[in-house]
C-alpha cells in the first residue's frame, strides 16, 4: 500500500470514528453531562443536534424541556414535554416534583400538560387486568425444610449484594426462595377467605397477607425467560408473559448495576385494600410496609443459605414497573429483589 493510500485510509477511518462518536447516544450522554454541570445552553444544543438524527427517547425530550425551562424558554419547554408524553413519558410524579420545571407551573399550559398526562396514565391503569388468567401453570419443586446453614449463621453473614456471577439459577432454587418469602406453612379447615390458603412463612398484620410476588426470569434452568406470578396458596407459578422483559425491568429501575448479571428477580406488590378494610389508613401507611419487611428478610436469609446474592431495590418508576410485570389493577409495586449466584 502506498503512503498516499495509507493517508486516505486513515482519513476515512478518522471520519468514520467521528461520525460514530457524534451519534445519538454520544450526544445525549454529553448533554446529560452538561446538564449536571448546569451548562444548560450547551446541553440544549446537544439535545437538538441529537434529535436531528431522527432518533429520540422520552427521557431526552423531558431533559430538553428541563433545559428550556431553566433558560426561561417556556414555549419550547412545553413543546418538549408534550413530545415526551407522546412517545412514552408517564412519570407524573416527576412533573409534580421536579424543581427544574418550577418556572412553568404558573403558566396556563401547565394544567393542559398535566391533564394530558393524567389521561394517558388512566388509560394505562384501565388496561391492567382485574385478575390474572390462571393459565400456563408451572408446578414448583417441593421446598425443603432444613439445611446445613443455621438461622444464626444466616443472620450474622447476610448482606445486600449487588454483583452476581453471570450463571444460571435453578427452578429448585427459585422455588425455595419463593416459599421462604410467602409460602404456606399451616392450613385450616373452613378458614376465612382473606387467609387465601393459610398462614405463611412471613408474619402479617391480622393475617391479611396483602403482598403479591412475581418472578422475572432471565437465566434460570428449567424456567424460560418471562414473567411469572407466584400463586402462594398452591406453590405454583402462573405465566404472565413468555416475553423476555429483562431490559424493560432494568429500565424501570433506572438501569441500576444489579441487573447486569442477575439471573432473576422477585418483584413485590401489594393490594392495599386487603389491609385497609380492617385497619384503614394505618393499614396502608404502616402495616403493609411491616409485612414487606418480614417477607423480604426471609428472602435475604434463604438466599444466603443457597449461596445466592440479593439486594432490595425501592428506586423505580411505579407505573412503568407495574406495566412491565403485568400486575392487576389493584396492585401497587413495592420492591425488586434481583437474584444471582455470589461471585
Amino acid at each position: 500500500m502506498t503512503f498516499q493510500k495509507m493517508i486516505v485510509l486513515l482519513m476515512v477511518l478518522c471520519f468514520s470514528a467521528t461520525c460514530l462518536a457524534q451519534g445519538y447516544d454520544f450526544l445525549v450522554r454529553e448533554a446529560e453531562t452538561k446538564m449536571q454541570a448546569q451548562k444548560y445552553e450547551e446541553a440544549l444544543a446537544l439535545y437538538e443536534k441529537a434529535f436531528k438524527s431522527g432518533e429520540f427517547h422520552y427521557k431526552d425530550y423531558y431533559n430538553a424541556a428541563c433545559a428550556n425551562a431553566l433558560l426561561g424558554h417556556p414555549d419550547a419547554a412545553f413543546d418538549y414535554l408534550n413530545k415526551a408524553i407522546e412517545v412514552g413519558f408517564i412519570e407524573k410524579q416527576w412533573l409534580e416534583e421536579d424543581t427544574d420545571l418550577e418556572s412553568l407551573r404558573q403558566n396556563q399550559r401547565w394544567q393542559e400538560v398535566m391533564d394530558t398526562l393524567q389521561e394517558k396514565v388512566e388509560a394505562l391503569e384501565s388496561a391492567f387486568p382485574e385478575a390474572h388468567a390462571e393459565e400456563m401453570i408451572i408446578d414448583l419443586p417441593e421446598p425443603r425444610f432444613d439445611s446445613e446453614i443455621s438461622v444464626e449463621e444466616a443472620l450474622k453473614n447476610r448482606r445486600s449484594i449487588r454483583s452476581y456471577g453471570d450463571v444460571p439459577l435453578t427452578l429448585t432454587e427459585i422455588s425455595q426462595l419463593l416459599w421462604s418469602a410467602y409460602g404456606i406453612t399451616k392450613t385450616f379447615e373452613n378458614a376465612p377467605a382473606f387467609l387465601r390458603g393459610g398462614l405463611r412463612t412471613a408474619a402479617s398484620a391480622g393475617a391479611r397477607f396483602p403482598l403479591e410476588l412475581y418472578v422475572m426470569a432471565r437465566n434460570v434452568t428449567g424456567l424460560p425467560a418471562g414473567v411469572y406470578w407466584y400463586k402462594s396458596e398452591e406453590h405454583k407459578l402462573v405465566t404472565i408473559s413468555k416475553e423476555d422483559k429483562w431490559e424493560d425491568l432494568s429500565a424501570a429501575a433506572f438501569n441500576q448495576p444489579h441487573f447486569r448479571t442477575a439471573a432473576a428477580a422477585i418483584v413485590y406488590s401489594a393490594v392495599f385494600e386487603r389491609n385497609m378494610i380492617k385497619y384503614g389508613q394505618r393499614g396502608r401507611e404502616r402495616y403493609v410496609c411491616m409485612d414487606l419487611g418480614h417477607s423480604a428478610e426471609n428472602v435475604y436469609l434463604q438466599a444466603y443459605a443457597l449461596k445466592i446474592g440479593t439486594c432490595a431495590i425501592g428506586a423505580f418508576t411505579d407505573i412503568r414497573l407495574k406495566q412491565v410485570i403485568g400486575m392487576t389493577r389493584k396492585e401497587e409495586p413495592l420492591y425488586i429483589m434481583p437474584l444471582g449466584k455470589v461471585e
